[in-house]
């Protein structure tokens, strides 16, 4: 916020408070990290089962609580703080959820042990790490504990849908059956190639099983775009004319 000398959860909510749905991401994952806290630290069952979001009772944990302060200061409508009760199911991450279980039908057990072991990977375990990258010993305001937490999820949460749809892209270059121009290279994936890689090398990697940066860039670019088969995936900051892939 303005004035602050950190950057604080108040200053990413703020961020986030005209994508409705990311919010509600944003929101379940700090009542499951105050959850994880709890159960750390041995607090009874009774008391984790009569803790839900937005009861209001006074052992409302550390998370919630800055997340339901700072809402309801901007909130004049009721639409943000209605999301702390908003149990709706998540089309988008449960399409993706479906798409990773369909994936994992056809491993064997020691792909489908690296598969989970991916998946449990997270940018927290290596917050040190994560701090180097984000470059936080040369900003003049750094990120406090809980911005840090919000910022790890987010990344991982970007990753993860970036992911998903440069492997919908890799789908939808794969050659079809009957395609009678199947033996082509797809041109949005050389368009999208660095330069100066071959030609021949853009053949390997096109007929690889494995994600390449094509896929990404592709992937990115149609996140981007105002219509397409993954437009339905895009933020709701694009009315503003700005993007925003993350969560």
């Amino acid at each position: 916020m303005r004035g602050a000398r950190v950057i604080s959860a108040e200053d990413i909510l703020f961020l986030m408070r005209k994508d409705k749905k990311k919010l509600r991401r944003l929101l379940k994952y700090m009542f499951f990290r105050d959850y994880k806290s709890k159960i750390v630290k041995g607090i009874e069952e009774d008391d984790l089962l009569e803790d839900k979001p937005g009861s209001g009772s006074g052992s409302i944990n550390k998370r919630q609580k800055i997340a339901q302060d700072f809402l309801i200061s901007i909130d004049q409508t009721g639409e943000l703080l209605s999301l702390f009760e908003d149990d709706e199911v998540d089309d988008v991450k449960q399409a993706r959820m479906e798409r990773a279980e369909r994936q994992t039908r056809m491993m064997d057990s020691a792909q489908y042990t690296e598969f989970c072991e991916s998946r449990q990977l997270s940018f927290s375990k290596k917050a040190s790490k994560f701090r180097d990258w984000l470059d936080c010993s040369s900003m003049e305001i750094k990120p406090n504990a809980i911005a840090m937490e919000i910022l790890a999820y987010l990344a991982y949460e970007t990753v993860a849908q970036l992911v998903d749809l440069a492997l919908l892209v890799k789908q939808d270059m794969a050659p079809k059956a009957g395609d009678p121009f199947s033996h082509a290279i797809s041109a949005t994936f050389i368009q999208y190639h660095n330069p100066t890689e071959s030609a021949a090398a853009c053949g390997a990697e096109a007929h690889s099983d494995a994600i390449q940066p094509a896929h990404i860039r592709e992937a990115i670019r149609r996140y981007g775009h105002k219509i397409g088969p993954l437009s339905p995936f895009t933020s709701a900051y694009r009315r503003n004319g700005m993007t925003f892939l993350a969560c």
